[in-house]
């Protein structure tokens, strides 16, 4: 990594096989037969976004497997290289400013340095948002445990309920309910069946499901749903 002060010549910034020139010009290689490079190039636009940049000169192979590409980097920017070879069976992401024009590569900490310094309130926001969406997770998990707590008491007491009524079954028969047909299956398979049939009743009146299914294995399988309002 090369810095240079203002005072003298900008020099080139080696990154991995690839270089940044002093007139900020910068030469991705492609090697291992295509496999690595020549990289890609993100300009930084704002906290969290960025642009990609294209090259300006495609000097591969025709089979891409070989050569070079050239971008143009502009003065007092912040850049992501990424994908850019390191060998010829590596390749890396390399963090790149480029303030006065003088290319000054940066760790990833530095980089996250840079984007605070350049747009301190976007920064901000996205503490912000992140702190939200924090809040927003932690409220979703309490209320999916909240739900799932009472579902979990709702089916104890309905398995509690299915079996005196699945007794009563055994014990009188199957109730009549109007006009609805009587329903084939175990006795507990029924108690089960006839809750649902009820419950879907009330959502879907006059469904003509109500009068043609005749199976308990029906109703269970389809529209368990129905107890819990669905």
């Amino acid at each position: 990594m090369t810095e240079t002060s203002n005072a003298t010549m900008a020099a080139s910034l080696d990154l991995g096989r690839g270089v940044i020139t002093e007139k900020l010009q910068f030469i991705g290689q492609v090697t291992g037969g295509g496999a690595h490079g020549p990289g890609h190039v993100l300009r930084q636009i704002g906290y969290s976004s960025s642009v990609a940049v294209y090259f300006t000169t495609d000097n591969r192979s025709g089979s891409k497997r070989s050569g070079s590409c050239i971008w143009q980097l502009d003065a007092d920017e912040l850049y992501t290289l990424d994908g850019v070879a390191t060998g010829s069976r590596a390749s890396s992401k390399f963090y790149v400013k480029t303030d006065d024009g003088v290319a000054v590569e940066l760790s990833q900490s530095e980089f996250e340095e840079e984007r605070q310094r350049r747009w301190p309130l976007q920064h901000q926001q996205a503490i912000e948002a992140l702190e939200k969406r924090k809040r927003d997770e932690a409220s979703r998990m309490k209320r999916e445990a909240e739900q799932a707590e009472a579902r979990r008491i709702e089916l104890e007491a309905l398995a509690e309920i299915n079996a005196e009524r699945a007794a009563q079954i055994d014990a009188h028969g199957q109730p009549i309910e109007g006009e609805l047909p009587q329903l084939s299956g175990t006795s507990k398979q029924i108690a089960y069946a006839l809750n649902i049939r009820r419950a879907f009743a009330d959502i879907h009146p006059g469904h003509r499901a109500l009068k043609s299914a005749t199976t308990a294995k029906y109703w269970i399988e389809n529209h368990r749903g129905a107890l819990h309002g669905r």
